[in-house]
């Protein structure tokens, strides 16, 4: 479960509309600027936070789009992250078949030139949004606490209904809710970025807080599994969120962190985390 920030001209917003909707239901984050700027907000504070928030930026190249100046700083903002950040960060989409910036050809693109090529381009990008960015690639967790905490989260994702709710609706309104994050929520996602820095991005995202002041972190939710395996009985972390109608939030959190931790690659001592 990736991110994208989908840098567009306006004049492209119905093809931006069906890509987010496509992206969402194979359950990704995508940032549009309709859904996320409000009336009164900076617009260049809100984008740099937007391009900053996410794992990639996507930019839809048209005619449109290479005669924007507001499409051209976004890119440039997001290629200064991936020179310093020292990872793939931008990605081309080719919606016209137009000159590709010279800043940009380096890049392979995903080509949507033609509704025959809707389908695989589609799938070049998901099968991107999946891959973990390329500073996320190790875990202190060793091979043994990696088999055991997957096959924790696999049970709870058979307990949770996690396909009851169509992914594309509830991501839109994840997604809304993501702009004003609670301080507490904040607070406990930095404190756990410190223990657990491979969890960061999904953190960003997914993390969320219940009616009974618990923030529920990727990391608080591996620690509240093995307690439960420890003393047995059923998830308490699923019965609190399925009280206060949560469970969608905990399904997307789950199904991010348990494929995050399947594509890590293991440096940790092999002991047995029980």
């Amino acid at each position: 479960m990736g991110s994208v920030f989908l840098s567009h001209s306006s004049k492209d917003k119905d093809f931006v509309r069906k890509l987010a909707a496509d992206l969402r239901r194979n359950g990704h984050y995508a940032w549009v600027d309709e859904a996320e700027i409000k009336l009164g907000d900076s617009l260049i504070e809100k984008i740099e936070e937007g391009i900053e928030n996410t794992d990639y930026l996507g930019v839809i190249l048209s005619s449109h789009s290479i005669a924007s100046k507001w499409v051209t700083r976004e890119v440039r903002i997001a290629l200064t992250q991936e020179i310093y950040g020292k990872r793939l960060k931008v990605f081309p989409i080719l919606l016209e078949k137009v000159k590709i910036p010279a800043f940009l050809l380096d890049k392979k693109y995903a080509d949507f030139t033609s509704e025959e090529n809707y389908k695989n381009s589609l799938q070049l990008i998901v099968e991107r949004l999946a891959t973990p960015p390329d500073d996320i690639e190790k875990s202190s967790f060793s091979t043994s606490e990696v088999k055991f905490y997957m096959d924790q989260l696999e049970q709870l994702k058979s307990e949770l209904n996690t396909t009851r709710g169509e992914k594309r609706l509830l991501l839109e309104r994840l997604e809304k809710e993501r702009k004003n994050i609670p301080d507490k929520v904040k607070d406990d996602i930095r404190h756990e970025n410190e223990i657990y820095p491979e969890f960061s991005d999904i953190n960003r995202l997914y993390a969320f807080t219940t009616n009974f002041g618990m923030t529920i972190t990727a990391g608080y939710l591996l620690h509240g599994l093995r307690k439960e395996h420890i003393k047995g009985g059923p998830h308490q972390i699923a019965m609190v969120c399925q009280l206060d109608n949560k469970t969608d939030e905990l399904a997307l959190l789950m199904e991010a962190t348990l494929t995050r931790i399947a594509k890590l690659k293991n440096t940790g001592e092999d002991v047995l985390p029980l």
